[in-house]
């Protein structure tokens, strides 16, 4: 059977090119956590299920960011800079590969207009319509595959960003003992970090905010 051979260019190598620092010239460490989904289960279906995870996990992170703003840091040569703004790339796969547009300002922004502009940028991905200037600007990555049934995975840091949250599936198991209720609902998280940056205590200290914030939804 003969092969098909086809030219590492165009989008995929534009790809490569551009997350190709966040693998080589990074030092990634990953860190994962588990969270009770059990009340984000209930505020989404009282929401008659219209906000998506990732815009739960944006929202979380935002404000984890607004409270530990020594994640919110770009490397950027030899600089690091400190943001006031907290301006989140949301990862969206289209037809024409991976792109990554950006929710700004996101911390002041609620759930449904943050679900929105999720979709707009779906939408706009569907049609290829996702513009360089809809990607730039970011200070932190969110990227989701827990619709695919993934829950650990350990996703590029987005440059000239400091790290990139995974958001895993939730999964529903047998009740278990946490240390104030009983558990049915487990999601999970990977927080990928540049140790070059950011140490593993306080990336972990950030990681349990964004942990407090999904299971704690009402504070959203």
């Amino acid at each position: 059977m003969p092969s098909r051979r086809i030219p590492f260019a165009g989008v995929r190598k534009a790809i490569s090119q551009r997350l190709r620092p966040g693998f080589h010239e990074a030092l990634p460490v990953a860190l994962m956590m588990e969270y009770s989904a059990d009340n984000l289960l209930e505020h989404r279906k009282k929401l008659e299920n219209k906000i998506s995870f990732t815009a739960y996990c944006v929202k979380a992170s935002a404000l984890a960011l607004k409270e530990f703003p020594d994640m919110n840091v770009t490397l950027e040569g030899e600089e690091l800079v400190y943001h006031d703004e907290i301006n989140i790339a949301v990862a969206v796969h289209t037809p024409r590969g991976l792109r990554a547009p950006v929710i700004r300002n996101a911390d002041k922004k609620n759930l449904v207009e943050i679900n929105q502009i999720i979709d707009e940028f779906a939408e706009k991905g569907k049609k290829g319509e996702i513009t360089l200037a809809d990607q730039t600007g970011h200070t932190f990555t969110v990227t989701n595959l827990g619709m695919f049934g993934v829950t650990y995975f350990t996703p590029i840091i987005n440059p000239p960003d400091t790290a990139i949250l995974g958001l895993g599936m939730i999964k529903t198991q047998n009740p278990t003992t946490s240390s104030d209720h009983i558990m049915n609902s487990v999601g999970y998280l990977t927080l990928v970090f540049d140790h070059r940056v950011i140490d593993g205590v306080p990336a972990a200290y950030f990681l349990s905010i964004v942990k407090k914030f999904l299971e704690d939804p009402g504070n959203l």
